[in-house]
């Protein structure tokens, strides 16, 4: 039986780990896209109030204008420089974003908008006029999508164990672990870090404290909260203890889950959640199995409740401030477990 008080020893420093990044400098007079995104960034100011964007706003337009989507929807588009990017190039990356990649219609209307001053700012700043356009200029945002979107339903036990194993990387297959045996948001497991990973605890615990939008608060009040690893299962610790002490994590990484990606100085950035939308995005389509962190809390409600679980007790877990929201996950659900308990009724 494995040792949890044991100590954990930490891998190579992260410097060493650090992979070559692509060099984003101006070239023949020519910006890349990831210079042109840096520079917007670091030195825009934000059209609501004038003053320079919060460090979280600069986060969120590298999270949307950096991440894996529009980066594969450029290279699929052969957009390097920031002078190749146009406006219609952009109405048709938010339409395959929102119709192909089943975004919803206010994610859209927030990447157009950082994507519409984007444009403006490389009209002024670096010679790219073409960015700008009544394409984009025009463009309007649907919710219609939003209302047709079918809701997934629950994952079957076999479309959980062939999520686990086709998972790409150890660390991938934590995640969905993680996702599906403890129900917990997505903002709150990117938040994450190693200290609130209790594995001394009796039975091992997660500590949820905060989320990746403020890491003192939750998406509720009521979030605060520590949920066991072992429901239902011993996966998740052996996962946790493996992946804690792998030698290839960089050293003094506080941060549970990490991207990558790395900055100038070879630390790795935390895994956003567009890295993590886009990473279940290729799972799904390599299994054939739709799958995204909601789907995955979905099931861990309706499992818990079909094993009987008191709805006070699966209210704590989940985090919600009253029952309702857990009726609202449990809601449409004709289960086997509703199924086998209507026929022991008799009359």
């Amino acid at each position: 039986m494995p040792n949890w008080l044991e100590p954990i020893e930490r891998g190579r420093p992260a410097a060493a780990l650090a992979p070559a990044r692509p060099r984003t400098i101006q070239r023949d007079g020519r910006v890349s896209f990831e210079r042109a995104v840096e520079r917007f960034a670091e030195n825009h100011t934000s059209p609501k109030n004038g003053r320079p964007y919060s460090r979280t706003s600069r986060a969120n337009i590298r999270g949307n204008l950096l991440g894996g989507p529009l980066r594969m929807f450029r290279e699929q588009h052969g957009v390097t420089y920031i002078d190749e990017w146009t406006d219609g190039v952009a109405a048709e990356y938010l339409h395959w974003l929102q119709y192909d990649m089943g975004r919803d219609s206010a994610t859209i209307k927030k990447v157009r908008s950082q994507l519409r001053q984007l444009a403006l700012y490389a009209a002024e700043h670096l010679g790219a006029p073409a960015a700008v356009g009544e394409q984009l200029g025009r463009l309007r945002v649907s919710s219609a999508p939003d209302e047709e979107r079918p809701e997934q339903p629950v994952l079957t036990q076999g479309e959980t164990d062939t999520l686990l194993r086709r998972a790409a990387t150890d660390r991938d297959r934590l995640i969905i672990a993680l996702l599906l045996y403890t129900g917990m948001r997505p903002s709150e497991l990117l938040a994450l870090d190693e200290e609130r990973v209790r594995l001394d605890r009796e039975p091992p615990i997660v500590e949820i404290r905060g989320s990746v939008h403020d890491a003192e608060v939750t998406k509720s009040q009521a979030g605060y909260r520590d949920i066991p690893l072992t429901i239902g299962q011993k996966l998740v610790p052996k996962l946790l203890r493996a992946h804690l002490s792998d030698p290839e994590r960089p050293r003094g990484a506080s941060r549970l889950f990490l991207s990558t990606r790395s900055d100038r100085s070879g630390r790795f950035d935390p895994l956003t959640m567009d890295g993590l939308r886009t990473m279940l995005a290729v799972l799904g389509t390599e299994t054939g199995i739709k799958c995204n962190p909601y789907r995955f809390r979905h099931t861990f409600c309706t499992w818990c409740a079909d094993a009987g679980m008191h709805m006070l007790h699966l209210q704590q877990l989940l985090g919600h401030a009253s029952s309702h929201m857990v009726a609202y996950y449990y809601r449409g659900k004709t289960s086997d477990a509703v199924l086998q308990a209507a026929a022991r009724v008799r009359f």
